[in-house]
């Protein structure tokens, strides 16, 4: 059991062959949870101000800071390579998608149709994550094919389908 994670620990896809749709995945990703937190600020001031410390809006705003943070940190750690939080952060990005949705129309808010406008924001950081050259790029760690090893089977795999195809 030691074994395998120190397994796990020393096969870590290389930062160097990262692909550009990591890259726009994170950036995607920490525009949403900027936004979400400051979304999330604004929203316990704003309540807060004019209508009070009534508990409704204030944890709905404590909420939506607590979901953009989230999303800084699952997006650094898979921005690092680690594949399981890649895979937490797409689950997450999708539930509170699939949450905000019904809200927003059943509520008819403007304000959760700009939260769940931000959330679409880092559901499409999450689509990228798993295109498939990021998808390779994170799989790495599994199959021990890390490196430009990848890209040189991939690219012999491409030519054997090409050849294929035109017979």
């Amino acid at each position: 059991m030691i074994e395998f994670r120190t397994r796990l620990r020393e096969q870590k896809p290389n930062p160097d062959d990262r692909p550009s749709l990591v890259g726009w995945a994170l950036r995607l990703w920490m525009i949403s949870g900027a936004l979400l937190v400051a979304l999330g600020v604004l929203t316990i001031v704003d309540h807060s101000v004019s209508v009070g410390l009534e508990f409704g809006p204030l944890a709905i705003g404590v909420l939506i800071v607590i979901v953009g943070v989230a999303y800084f940190l699952l997006g650094a750690k898979t921005y690092r390579g680690e594949l399981q939080w890649r895979s937490s952060l797409s689950a997450l990005t999708c539930v509170i998608v699939a949450l905000l949705l019904p809200l927003t129309i059943g509520f008819q808010s403007p304000g959760l149709a700009i939260v769940l406008a931000v959330a679409v924001i880092g559901l499409a950081g999450s689509v990228l994550a798993y295109r498939p050259a990021s998808d390779a790029w994170f799989k790495c760690q599994l199959d021990g094919d890390c490196g430009p090893q990848t890209d040189r089977a991939s690219a012999g795999h491409k030519s054997s389908d090409d050849a294929g195809g035109a017979a």
